[in-house]
């Protein structure tokens, strides 16, 4: 054994841990983009429930030379959204929903802003007249894109509460065409989680649309009670014409 595995060893015994060489998968979404697609550059992000830009600071971080869509239709939160990004020119914020189809909608504002929510698409307790809600403007993913002349999304990512289902129905042109490289959803992991769309639900919509499941990350247990089973994951599906693109080694980019 060398020495340097030799140290390696004994701060692992010292300090409990386990030094991976490489990092494993599913930890690092755009460490394992880069590893999986080395010649891949992202270029423009969706940030679906952008709450108060906390993904899309990472995203500026993590893929140099993006532009980020921020979609908060909060009207408090979307206003600490803008003060976070003010003065970077490569994000744009939107104070809008995102559903399936265009029109009005409630915004339940229960809880923290990153767990507030459309009224109608959670499965949880039906929201009753002392919760405070707020009426938003929702638009459909395909329209937006359309009106801006987004030909292509690298990497659209899904927060909202129980309503990833719904923005993937209103880009079903996008996805049907193969314009969107990586999708990340917010799934359930289980039949008690009433918040989340099942993860069955989304990966057999997804499939449907020739994209396939690239990795599972944030895996949290079911803290509200205290129990060991997963309660949500933010799962990634990478879309065909991106893994027969990468298969032939052409380099590519959004």
């Amino acid at each position: 054994m060398t020495l340097k595995k030799q140290l390696q060893k004994l701060v692992e015994r010292l300090t409990n841990t386990h030094i991976f060489r490489v990092l494993p998968r599913g930890v690092d979404f755009a460490h394992d983009i880069a590893n999986s697609l080395p010649m891949y550059r992202v270029d423009v992000v969706f940030d679906v429930g952008a709450n108060e830009g906390q993904s899309a600071k990472r995203y500026l971080d993590r893929f140099p030379g993006s532009h980020i869509y921020c979609f908060e239709p909060v009207c408090d939160t979307f206003h600490r959204l803008e003060d976070n990004l003010k003065g970077n020119d490569r994000v744009l914020c939107f104070q809008i929903a995102l559903g399936s189809s265009k029109g009005k909608g409630k915004m339940v504002l229960k809880g923290t802003s990153d767990l507030f929510f459309l009224s109608g698409q959670s499965q949880e307790t039906p929201v009753n007249e002392d919760v405070t809600t707020e009426e938003v403007d929702i638009v459909t993913l395909d329209e937006f894109c359309l009106a801006r002349k987004i030909n292509q999304i690298s990497y659209l990512k899904i927060d909202t509460e129980g309503g990833d289902l719904e923005v993937l129905r209103g880009a079903d042109g996008m996805l049907a065409g193969q314009r969107i490289d990586l999708v990340e959803v917010e799934a359930g992991m289980n039949p008690g989680n009433k918040r989340h769309v099942p993860f069955e639900d989304l990966k057999k919509y997804l499939e449907s649309r020739r994209y396939f499941l690239f990795g599972v990350y944030e895996q949290i247990n079911e803290f509200p009670a205290n129990e060991p089973h997963l309660r949500r994951t933010n799962s990634v599906f990478i879309s065909s014409r991106m893994i027969e693109t990468n298969r032939s080694g052409t380099e590519t980019s959004a």
